[in-house]
């Protein structure tokens, strides 16, 4: 009687804790916007629907850009997300982990293109560029030469983008601070003015260069050190 007892209470303590021993896995690939292994990444999981003892795991990535998760909640969905002290970034992606005592792998591998660094530039891993995030200031193409050839963000050898350049980023990316609303300066002439690129549906156009409207905006880029 007694055995039945201490056996009824450990099962009742597993149920409490939904799901005691149940374990599942995680597998996959990190790369950069080239396709290339990033190695050495931390990666944290975080459970869509949080259960105790399943809500966060940590690993990094090896030397070829796979990671593994293990004793995560069987079938459970999990987002995925990089963390580095030296850089940040928004690319994440939801992945459902496999049945109990199985793993589960990522369709594709996890694209980590965009990082931005502490000081504040946001390097592009696919096109070896870096860009400056806009101000956030209206301005004509004069003021946006001004300002770009004045930047020293992390040092200098800031310019205006070319139209190529910006179709490269189309539709834009939340840490560049520019919105599908703006328009944005190239440093490309055109006959009476400068080039300039909008982000709401990738068309360019060109206009004089002391126009300054509101949705206005620059961006500087460089090539990376």
């Amino acid at each position: 009687m007694r055995f039945l007892i201490k056996a009824f209470m450990v099962l009742a303590v597993c149920l409490a804790l939904v799901g005691c021993g149940k374990k599942a896995g995680i597998e996959g690939k990190i790369v950069d916007g080239k396709d290339k292994p990033m190695s050495g990444v931390k990666l944290i999981a975080n459970q869509a629907q949080p259960i105790k003892g399943y809500e966060h795991f940590e690993t990094k990535s090896g030397s070829d850009g796979t990671f593994k998760f293990k004793g995560v909640f069987p079938s459970s969905e999990y987002v995925i997300e990089p963390w580095s002290d030296e850089w940040k970034s928004v690319a994440k992606v939801k992945v459902q982990s496999g049945p109990e005592g199985q793993t589960s792998m990522l369709e594709k591998p996890f694209m980590v293109r965009y990082t931005l660094s502490k000081a504040g530039v946001l390097a592009d891993s696919k096109t070896g560029l870096q860009w400056a995030p806009s101000n956030g200031q209206p301005m004509n193409h004069f003021q946006a030469e001004g300002y770009v050839n004045g930047l020293k963000l992390d040092g200098v050898g800031w310019r205006l983008p070319t139209i190529a350049e910006l179709k490269q980023i189309h539709p834009g990316h939340p840490m560049l601070n520019a919105t599908s609303d703006n328009w944005v300066w190239s440093g490309e002439a055109c006959p009476g003015g400068a080039r300039f690129f909008f982000f709401g549906n990738g068309s360019d156009g060109c206009n004089d260069r002391d126009d300054s409207f509101y949705n206005n905006r620059v961006l500087a880029v460089r090539s990376q050190k």
